[in-house]
């Protein structure tokens, strides 16, 4: 057995052979069986951090960039050029109107008035109309309008009045056309819905 002092002598020398108390873990050794590593390496780093992250910032990105959800879906603002209800218009009809001839047929067919200017240049014209209903009470109008990769989709929304409303009992034609910003969309669609005017 080595007396005490004998082994603190001994590894003390030990540690000022190898480099002044200091340990140094060698890089280059190949033959090493398990590498030692005191944080993870930049090969592990994109892997464990990077698909957290790509994640994070792709759900996030539309709501930062303030891209609409849904393949650039967006409301357009709705001009009311006028709602009627007594018009020339008897059948029922959905259109969009994109030049001035069209425009100055339609209206002199609606009958209701001077004819509005509309700039087709960066505008359309929705028109929708119900069709000859035998009382008042009735209405149609275009109740939102979305544009998406070309495509025109207008809501349309038909009220009828319910078993205890009061209505006229003359013959009504209810029509309603609006002005939107789209001069560049391509192909119209209508959703239609209806509903029941409750006058209790």
């Amino acid at each position: 057995m080595i007396p005490r002092p004998l082994a603190l002598v001994i590894s003390i020398a030990a540690l000022t052979g190898c480099g002044a108390g200091t340990i140094r873990v060698a890089e280059d050794d190949t033959t090493a069986t398990q590498p030692v590593a005191l944080a993870p390496t930049p090969a592990q780093e994109p892997d464990s951090a990077a698909a957290p992250q790509s994640d994070t910032l792709s759900a996030a990105a539309p709501s930062e960039q303030g891209y609409a959800p849904y393949g650039n879906n967006r409301t357009l603002d709705i001009r009311r050029i006028g709602q009627w209800t007594r018009t020339g218009i008897g059948e029922s009809r959905r259109l969009v109107i994109r030049d001035a001839n069209g425009w100055a047929q339609f209206w002199s067919e609606l009958g209701v008035g001077e004819q509005p200017v509309v700039d087709f240049n960066r505008d359309v014209v929705i028109a929708v109309a119900a069709g000859q209903r035998p009382t008042g009470g009735y209405e149609i109008a275009v109740d939102r309008v979305t544009q998406s990769n070309g495509q025109l989709t207008v809501e349309v929304v038909e009220r009828t009045p319910g078993p205890n409303c009061m209505t006229t009992a003359s013959l009504t034609q209810p029509v309603d056309v609006v002005v939107v910003p789209a001069a560049d969309a391509k192909s119209p669609s209508f959703l239609e819905r209806k509903e029941i005017r409750d006058c209790r």
